[in-house]
């Protein structure tokens, strides 16, 4: 596979947010924005005000174009997906803390009339969808400022109540050890699931965010993302297939936290067995001397976005190569006298 460099490369164009794109989906976060504080201005007068911070693969430049697909009425649906946290941020001793529901119903209400489609009530955020198909999720955050221990965010979670959550830490973290190919397999890997998610609705591969620990966790730097995409992914196989190696430990607060271990058994089997598949397919296309075919292997994993190379064998490259610069050597003529 080590000869699908230059379709990778074109590839990570294909799937990876145009500055476009990028300035479409802020603006759209800045009304979001502008209408959460006009409701908390006119109806929490007094109140605790919120504070926002974009969160997620879009800060971490590790975003990807979704697969487009078409709704009831076949009109085409992108479904981009968008974290902005939403912070109360409270000095010590002002006691103003809500309950989890209380902050939930206020944001709620906040962006009920944003979009023609009613937020959707999640334990973990209030998601506001959109026409085109792009989402924002609004998780929210509580947090005191010098309180005795120190300050603690806290995620406000429908099911689990208040708990501890550093989104800024996660995006410390994953700065501090990425690299622009790191970027790149992890784009890789979300559009791996994104198709074959599309290909099977049942299908429930892991989140951005549990992709992007494991392709950190288990990066390998190669000269070129063909070669580092293989070995990463054998790597995380290897890892994740051991008797007792199918975790994913949280790298900040709540620290070594197995963001896994609410998988049933059967969607960590799904995972594994595709996982298995796209470490054969990567495999499989290295060995293959054909690069046509090589490529038509890996589109089996990442679908037709992944671009087709020309029908040329590896040997055969080699020879036109050593062909070409063969013609190219001239040959130094004899002394004249």
């Amino acid at each position: 596979m080590a000869l699908l460099h230059q379709q990778f490369s074109e590839f990570n164009s294909t799937i990876k947010l145009t500055d476009a794109r990028k300035k479409s989906l802020k603006s759209s976060r800045k009304e979001i924005k502008r209408k959460i504080r006009t409701w908390f201005a006119e109806n929490k007068k007094g109140e605790i005000q919120p504070k926002f911070k974009g969160q997620g693969s879009f800060e971490m430049n590790t975003g990807v174009n979704p697969i487009p697909i078409k709704d009831s009425n076949g009109n085409t649906l992108l479904k981009y997906d968008l974290d902005y946290g939403v912070y109360f941020i409270e000095k010590e001793g002002e006691s103003k803390k809500k309950s989890v529901n209380t902050w939930h119903d206020w944001v709620y209400l906040a962006v009920e009339n944003h979009t023609n489609t009613p937020p959707i009530k999640k334990n973990t955020c209030i998601r506001v969808v959109f026409a085109d198909g792009h989402h924002i999720d609004l998780p929210i955050y509580y947090m005191q400022e010098n309180d005795k221990n120190g300050e603690t965010l806290e995620l406000a979670h429908k099911s689990k109540d208040f708990i501890e959550s550093d989104p800024k830490a996660f995006l410390e973290w994953f700065n501090n050890l990425k690299t622009s190919q790191l970027e790149r397999i992890v784009r890789y890997l979300k559009a791996w699931t994104d198709f074959r998610e599309n290909e099977n609705s049942n299908l429930k591969l892991p989140s951005g965010f549990e992709l992007t620990i494991l392709a950190t966790n288990n990066y390998v730097k190669e000269d070129n993302d063909d070669d580092s995409f293989r070995k990463t992914v054998n790597k995380i196989y290897d890892v994740l297939s051991t008797p007792y190696g199918f975790k994913c430990l949280r790298p900040t607060r709540p620290k070594n936290e197995d963001v896994f271990a609410d998988y049933s058994s059967t969607r960590k089997k799904d995972f594994l067995n595709n996982l298995k598949n796209l470490t054969t397919s990567c495999n499989d296309a290295k060995t293959e001397k054909n690069r046509k075919k090589a490529s038509e292997i890996m589109q089996k994993q990442l679908g037709l976005r992944f671009p087709t190379a020309a029908d040329i064998d590896d040997d055969e490259k080699s020879n036109i190569l050593t062909s070409s610069l063969s013609s190219t050597i001239i040959k130094p003529k004899p002394y004249a006298i």
